[in-house]
């Protein structure tokens, strides 16, 4: 089966128009951090296959390659992708080490392909994704890794689908928001970022992924692999807030998985 992320990671060949939008995202990101020693950012989006997974790994290695000591984890424990980004084993991962009472981390660790960025894959999938995400040994453990990183990245489930990127809000600097061109329509986008503002999770921009919609396979399957468990009336009416001027807005290029960005406020002053 081919890989879909072959070519997709940042290297010598990657187009300029790629390398440098995540170059001004990453200077940018650096500048909502108001100089937290390990800045923890989260990324979402509204549905599934908003490109998220990948651009975040993708932003964790723009930071390896400024030798920062990078750690990506990928907290999205029902439909993980990180490892197949990076061609890695997925088991014995998060699902195990918030479950299990194995103190030894280092065994969760996993080492990239790219000097500085170390990586925690996904592990199985668990009957229980969003309790132990909001588990005590969660809080714990990002407080210890912030102690041995300079910036730490989490790969997180879409809004619409579960709450499980909500419930750390309290360890994260600010979430970034993937915002996939021509599919992500204002009500629904409006929702999760009232259901976001529920709970204080910071956004902190927004990157828009620009893939053809022709192709994408999206309204046949709206919800992808997250069908099983989303609720529409979780939190009630879509939010009031509009798409646009109050959160930021992004741009695309046509690259098959070419990014923008776009920040709006920082709600944590």
């Amino acid at each position: 089966m081919e890989n879909v992320y072959e070519g997709k990671l940042l290297s010598d060949s990657t187009p300029f128009a790629i390398s440098e939008a995540f170059k001004a995202l990453r200077t940018n990101l650096f500048y909502t951090a108001k100089g937290e020693k390990c800045p923890v950012f989260g990324i979402t989006s509204t549905f599934s296959h908003s490109g998220k997974s990948l651009i975040i790994s993708n932003l964790a290695v723009s930071y390896a390659q400024l030798e920062k000591k990078v750690l990506l984890i990928d907290c999205d424990l029902r439909n993980s992708s990180v490892h197949k980004i990076f061609k890695i084993e997925r088991a014995g991962g998060m699902s195990e080490l918030l479950a299990g009472a194995d103190t030894n981390l280092d065994k969760y660790i996993k080492r990239s392909s790219y000097q500085n960025l170390s990586i925690i894959t996904s592990g199985g999938t668990p009957p229980n994704p969003a309790e132990l995400l909001a588990s005590t040994r969660m809080a714990k453990f990002i407080a210890f890794m912030k102690q041995h990183y300079d910036i730490i990245f989490i790969d997180l489930p879409p809004i619409a689908a579960v709450s499980d990127a909500m419930v750390i809000s309290d360890h994260v600097t600010g979430y970034l928001f993937a915002v996939r061109s021509g599919i992500d329509d204002t009500k629904a986008l409006s929702y999760a970022l009232s259901a976001m503002e529920q709970t204080n999770s910071n956004v902190v921009g927004f990157v828009m992924n620009d893939i053809d919609s022709k192709t994408s396979g999206y309204y046949g399957s709206r919800y992808g692999r997250y069908g099983h468990y989303y609720r529409y009336g979780r939190y009630g009416r879509y939010g009031k807030y509009g798409y646009g001027k109050r959160y930021g807005y992004g741009y695309g290029r046509k690259y098959g998985y070419g990014y923008g960005y776009g920040y709006g406020h920082n709600k944590k002053q």
